[in-house]
Order: C-alpha cells, then structure tokens, then sequence
C-alpha cells in the first residue's frame, strides 16, 4: 500500500541527491489539502505569498506531468543522478508516477503558471514547478523548486 510518507521519502531523497554543489538547494515535496479549499488560496496561504494577485492553473497532461517529474529527478543542471541509463530513469519515473496516482486516486493535473504576474520575485525558488492534483478523496499540491 502506498502511503503519503513513502512518496515524500522518494521526493526528499531525489531532493537531497540532486542538490547541486552552489548557493542553492532542491526542495520537492506533496501536502494533502481539502477539497473545499481552492487550490490557489491553499498556495497563497501555505507559501504566505506576498502581494501575489494571480495564480493561474492550466490542466497539463499525463504525459507533461512525467517530463515535468523526470526534469526534476533527473535532468536538472549538474544532477548526481546525469549519468544513469535513461531507460533505467524512466522507468523510475513511471513508477513513482504510478505510486502517486495510485495514493491521489488522480482526476486531474493541473500546473500553477503567472505566479506573480507582471514581475518576477523569487518566493517560490529561484526555479519551480508547482503541481495541483485533484484527487477522489483530497486534493494534492507537489511542488519541485530550487532555493537560494
């Protein structure tokens, strides 16, 4: 069975592994929220977003949410993990991919974009991707991003 505990260890571990010798560091993480609360609120409040009007979301596909999955765990600048077959990458992905949809009970996909429209701040990492699954039963905010 698989447990909100064994997805976070897999994205903290890809997180830790991949952490570049530089200024900055990974953070990936998944945080379960309510179904009645909206899912860009839930951003604004959990991030405690500064002066940040707009968040849009736009529904991505399967497909674009396992390149979204792979760029993080395997093809960020100076990766630890460069090197492995990719074969081996993918198959990687798709399994976590799987363990995720099989804990979210997955409707849809969606990807935060416009954060902080008309200017660019650095509140949510220096380089992000902010996911929105709505799930059956909860909804879940996974997000991939680089700090400073």
């Amino acid at each position: 069975m698989v447990t909100l505990d064994f997805l976070k260890t897999i994205l903290f571990s890809h997180a830790s592994r991949n952490n570049p010798r530089a200024n900055y560091f990974y953070e990936f993480d998944i945080v379960v929220f309510d179904h009645s609360t909206d899912a860009s609120d839930f951003m604004r409040t959990y991030f405690a977003l500064k002066d940040n009007k707009e968040l849009a979301v736009r529904s991505i596909t399967e497909f674009e949410f396992r390149e979204i999955i792979y760029t993080w765990f395997f093809g960020r600048e100076r990766s630890k993990n460069s090197n492995r077959d990719p074969s081996e990458n993918l198959e990687e992905v798709n399994s976590f991919y799987c363990s995720l949809k099989e804990f979210t009970k997955e409707n849809r996909i969606f990807h935060f974009q416009n954060v902080n429209k008309g200017r660019y701040e650095y509140q949510l990492g220096i380089a992000f991707d902010y996911l929105y699954i709505e799930g059956e039963e909860n909804n879940f905010l996974i997000y991939f991003n680089a700090q400073d």
